[in-house]
């Protein structure tokens, strides 16, 4: 296997298979997977350490103060059942020099230099809603509303064009995505 020098970084719309793909890359391919920080409560399955930093949100404010991100972003979102909650996710400075691979939405990769942009492999995944929507009702996320979540995807990305890998099919595999990097 020879050895890939760019870093991916992954987008997509909710259920559209970034974790599958980040997971494919770590596990199947080698590739060391960046963490986010984030304070949203754990998903079902989700562990501290591999799938997120969990942080409190004093945590999280010292780090913003103390210069540590390269990029955060804040979302005001809906739990079922729930008053509405604000949660915020980052990726550290050091986390982007250390690691391959990461997943961000077009607001966070907007604060990736054009230096750095030129070390990425960018992978947009652009499944259809339908089968996201399916896939997000499997998945029993209670955490936020299934359809704010579809919704404020469709804003975020829909000036999203700065892509290497555009990605429209549902069963994608992480080797074609791999092969294409340098």
């Amino acid at each position: 296997m020879s050895v890939k020098t760019e870093k991916v970084i992954v987008l997509g719309k909710s259920g559209a298979g970034k974790d599958f793909l980040m997971r494919k890359l770590v596990e199947e391919k080698g590739l060391e997977g960046g963490l986010k920080w984030t304070t949203r409560p754990k998903r079902k399955l989700e562990q501290q350490g591999v799938n997120y930093n969990f942080v409190t949100e004093s945590e999280f404010f010292q780090a913003i103060k103390d210069n540590k991100f390269l990029t955060y972003q804040k979302f005001e979102v809906e739990p079922e059942g729930s008053d509405p909650e604000t949660w915020y996710y980052g990726i550290t400075l050091e986390e982007f020099e250390r690691a391959q691979v990461f997943q961000m939405t077009p607001g966070e990769f907007e604060d990736i230099t054009p230096e750095q942009r030129k070390e990425c492999f960018v992978v947009y995944l652009d499944i259809d809603r339908p089968i996201r929507e399916s896939r997000l009702h499997i998945r029993e996320d209670k955490n936020d509303s299934i359809m704010r979540r579809l919704d404020a995807d469709d804003l975020d990305f829909k000036y999203f064009t700065d892509w290497d890998l555009k990605i429209t099919d549902p069963e994608f595999d992480a080797d074609g995505v791999y092969s294409l990097m340098d």
